[in-house]
């Protein structure tokens, strides 16, 4: 076709683009520019898809189509010209989208910001509540039983404690727009408008990261990074670093050099609760960085986007979604505590920020830095194999020491205590008892929010259970509800056992609710605080907490796995496992690994200053290989004989695994559907699949699931596997959907 196809006489020969749509289907679509209208790759525009008005982004800009231009339907508009994703994003997406199963539409989805997609939106929707707050309070026990999703989110705007984005509000508490729609009607709530925040961020002076000087192998580890720099050279780095080894202070030396080269860098960080410190002691050296985290607003998120855009920000600070910052000239990206399970993204794209960063790394040559005390197998198999480079941090940096560890055997506690469920035992109670005197501070960490996670009738044994999934049900005593932490359902205590009939429920187990409780009334004097979902649902609470505890107006600090890494506290002389018992049991391969990491992790937050730190680990399984090796501080005991079990299983670092999910209200057409699936992958070279079965947890929501497990033992043979699946939207049909995670990072 020439270049003057469609073209009448005298008139511009028409320009076609290829336009990406977020859709779940693998292929682009053609659109003709209008006269008068131009676009390049990376700029959104918006276009219609059978009727609908969809926005999506171009791909590529061609002066010829092998299509009948009379065919081909005009782009509708061109939306924020300047807002284009540069070249590295656009081939970052093409390696995801490849990599991990999904469409390039749903890949480049990823990368931008929720105000990048919304033309000229400046005030984005707010919920709060509407009069006095005591009559909403009262309000939401009115409507609990009748109403409950009304309940759900009139509670959630309460405990936020300000105007509340209506996508957070309808994302905490798993609800459509209908409930706070009709609490808005009955004059409960107001939906407001906001203007977007244009303030810059102002870190806090407290976080502010001292220069010191660096110890041998901290230096070392700087000279062979920056030498890569000055080259102008990719290579991926594994920087293993025992807890409390100064690995910030090692990010932020090599970030100077970077600087000093002209170039940006990114650094990630898995959880939010870690984000204010580190955003500190990198605003504290740099001037120009910008933060990137899910609990920023669309509007500040999009705000710091284009600050990075522009090139009025050089480093972007943030969880998984700081990957795909636009920075200019990218020549670093450090992922912090690499071994993260919060760098694997639950929803499409199922992408690994890890994974992903080492891909953006080649395509930008820039150097990646992966960090951690823990790494996972796969990491510290390539760094032995010299696919990464292996940098060793083997001692403390400054004063600190390694703490001393006593593992508890919390069989050997009183029967009373033990029949109750063990909270604090006698060991970790007297070690309080003296940090608390000498005025020292405590970290105490639990797995598991809520009061009891489970509600047991002590007649027939049977369990409260979420009526849509095939779980327990958790109880939450300051709220007085039981919920689901798989669907949010809630609902009252019962009085009586719905099976037997039976008077009274006993609660079995503990969680950090009935922890503090635990604490407060046996040290009443101490100032406590528990930092878990529930009690950071207000925005601004993670900040707010931390930096209490660190001006030393917190005695004692509970908590979930977001205090136990990367939280540097100095007066910190006691640290508290209460059961290391938690996730060790989980069915799923990782379980062990994680809670060796875990301890590991949370041992690190002791003695950090120069005051000795002890750490106290309460279990029942003393004499398992994980809590030995993290008693020890072993790291290398603990990879041998895990490495030994991975094997003889195959699971990872000696195969890749693909999950393929099914989720049906008809048990039968997920069931069959995963039958029809697992028929091309039977008799493939290097593979082996496990299942069709059913879920560990089966039912989700209403939904039955079924799933298969595919053992991928060579590259080649990953990639038969891959083509052998094929579009699992094929398989799909409009009862059941169908889900495939690449290097799953759960199997529940």
């Amino acid at each position: 076709m020439s270049d003057l196809a469609g073209a009448a006489p005298g008139e511009a020969a028409p320009t076609y683009v290829q336009v990406a749509l977020n859709l779940p289907l693998r292929r682009e679509f053609t659109y003709r520019l209008p006269a008068g209208m131009s676009a390049r790759p990376g700029n959104r525009v918006r276009v219609d898809f059978h009727g609908r008005a969809l926005g999506g982004v171009v791909t590529a800009v061609a002066s010829t189509t092998d299509l009948p231009p009379a065919k081909v339907k005009p782009i509708a508009s061109v939306l924020d010209a300047e807002l284009g994703l540069p070249p590295a994003l656009l081939a970052l997406a093409r390696a995801m989208a490849a990599t991990y199963g999904c469409s390039l539409g749903e890949a480049l989805d990823a990368t931008l910001p929720a105000v990048a997609k919304r033309r000229g939106q400046r005030r984005i929707p707010h919920l709060e509540v509407r009069g006095p707050r005591d009559l909403a309070q009262q309000a939401v026990a009115e409507l609990e039983d009748k109403h409950q999703a009304q309940s759900r989110v009139l509670r959630t705007v309460l405990e936020y404690g300000g105007p509340m984005p209506v996508f957070d509000v309808r994302r905490r508490t798993s609800t459509s727009d209908s409930p706070w729609q009709t609490l808005v009607k009955h004059g409960l709530l107001r939906r407001v408008l906001i203007a977007e925040q244009l303030e810059e961020l102002v870190p806090a002076v407290e976080e502010r990261a001292e220069r010191h000087e660096l110890n041998p192998h901290q230096q070392h580890a700087v000279d062979v990074v920056a030498r890569t720099v000055a080259a102008g050279a990719h290579r991926t780095f594994l920087l293993h670093g025992v807890t409390g080894s100064g690995k910030t202070e090692v990010y932020l030396r090599i970030l100077e050099e970077v600087r000093r080269h002209g170039r940006s860098g990114i650094v990630l960080v898995p959880e939010i609760s870690l984000t204010p410190q580190t955003v500190g002691r990198f605003a504290s050296r740099f001037p120009d960085v910008a933060v990137l985290h899910s609990g920023l607003t669309d509007a500040e998120r999009g705000r710091q986007w284009q600050r990075l855009l522009q090139g009025r920000a050089k480093v972007a600070v943030g969880a998984r979604s700081a990957l795909f910052a636009p920075v200019q000239d990218l020549g670093l990206i450090v992922v912090d505590e690499e071994h993260e399970s919060s760098f694997k993204q639950d929803s499409t794209p199922r992408y690994h920020a890890r994974e992903m960063a080492i891909v953006r790394g080649q395509i930008e040559n820039a150097v990646v830095v992966l960090g951690s005390a823990t790494p996972t197998l796969e990491s510290i198999g390539k760094a032995r194999r010299n696919v990464y480079e292996l940098l060793t941090l083997p001692e403390r940096a400054g004063a600190g020491r390694q703490p001393k560890i006593v593992v508890q055997d919390l069989r050997a506690e009183p029967k009373e205590s033990r029949r109750a469920g063990v909270v604090l035992s006698r060991t970790l109670l007297v070690m309080m008892q003296e940090r608390l005197q000498a005025k020292d501070q405590v970290l105490l960490f639990l797995n598991r929010r809520g009061y009891s996670p489970v509600l047991l009738c002590p007649g027939c044994g049977e369990a409260v259970k979420c009526g849509s999934c095939s779980v327990s049900m958790t109880w939450h005593a300051r709220r007085g509800r039981l919920i689901c932490h798989w669907c949010c359902h809630e609902k009252r205590r019962p009085e009586t056992c719905p099976t037997c009939q039976h008077a009274g429920m006993h609660e079995l187990g503990v969680g950090t609710e009935r922890l503090e409780q635990a604490v407060k009334e046996r040290f009443p004097d101490a100032i406590v605080a528990r930092m878990d979902a529930d009690t950071m649902a207000e925005r601004g609470a993670h900040e707010r907490v931390l930096a209490a505890f660190r001006k030393r107006h917190i005695d004692v600090l509970i908590g979930t796995q977001m205090i136990a890494k990367g939280l540097d506290f100095p007066d910190v002389t006691l640290v508290g496992v209460v059961s290391a018992d938690t996730g060790l049991f989980v069915p799923d391969y990782r379980a062990a690994e994680r809670t060796f990491q875990l301890l590991h992790q949370v041992a690190g937050r002791a003695g950090r200053g120069e005051k000795a730190g002890t750490v106290v680990i309460q279990t029942f399984c003393p004499d398992n290989y994980a809590v030995e090796a993290a008693a020890r501080n072993d790291y290398d005991a603990f990879v041998q004989q895990e490495l030994v079990f991975r094997k003889l299983a195959g699971y990872p670092p000696f195969s890749r695994l693909l999950r393929v999910l099914a989720e049906s209200r008809q048990e039968a057409e997920a069931q069959r559907l995963l039958q029809q699936a697992v028929t091309p992958l039977r008799g493939l070279p290097d593979v082996t699949v496990l299942g069709p079965a059913p879920a560990v947890v089966a039912r989700v929501k209403d939904h039955w699931r079924w799933h298969m497990l595919v053992k991928c033992f060579q590259p080649a043979s990953f990639q038969a596997a891959m083509a052998a699946i094929g579009t699992v939207e094929d398989l799909a049909t409009r009862g059941c959907q169908i889900t495939l995670d690449v290097d799953p990072g759960s199997l529940l």
